[in-house]
């Protein structure tokens, strides 16, 4: 939840802008937050979820590199249309959350396209967008990193948290 995200150093900006994007108070939809592993990204996309879901709005946290595989398989698959149905419910549901966007696959143009893709159509119909990478920026679509960029419409940031796991680690053995 927000309540127990322990805001480390360089985790404050991330931290407002999750909470200001569940609070249905922000006047922008598009989030793209991305910073080292172990920084507080997938602990602020659980904690939007669960927000969400408290407020009766439907919402999960998609992880990119499972969504890639299912989308593959579903393309291989001998169920025909069915990749264009998940497509397309990705495209259009109420609230998306990606995390760790680019990890776990190849990142091959296909990925990307169909990222650049999911992007767009969302950024177009004013639909809610979470992603979170550990990747440089550089290394995503150059379109789909403008729609975060957008100032009206989304908020581009950088987590400079460290990883947290270490210092989890040290604590317990101090108690």
């Amino acid at each position: 939840t927000f309540k127990n995200f322990r805001p480390l150093k360089g985790t404050l900006a991330s931290l407002k802008a999750f909470r200001e994007l569940a609070s249905g108070l922000a006047a922008w939809h598009m989030l793209l937050c991305y910073g080292a592993t172990g920084c507080g990204k997938t602990h602020l996309c659980e904690a939007l979820a669960i927000e969400l879901i408290e407020k009766g709005i439907r919402a999960r946290v998609n992880e990119w590199p499972t969504l890639v595989r299912s989308w593959k398989q579903a393309m291989h698959g001998e169920e025909p249309g069915k990749y264009d149905i998940s497509f397309g419910n990705y495209c259009r549901t109420k609230w998306l959350i990606l995390d760790d966007v680019g990890m776990g696959g190849i990142g091959s143009a296909w990925e990307w396209g169909e990222f650049d893709e999911l992007i767009n159509y969302r950024f177009r119909n004013e639909l809610p967008t979470v992603v979170t990478t550990n990747l440089d920026i550089t290394r995503l679509p150059d379109r789909a990193v403008s729609r975060f960029r957008d100032a009206l419409k989304g908020r581009c940031l950088l987590n400079l948290g460290a990883d947290f796991r270490p210092r989890r680690t040290a604590e317990r053995e101090n108690v």
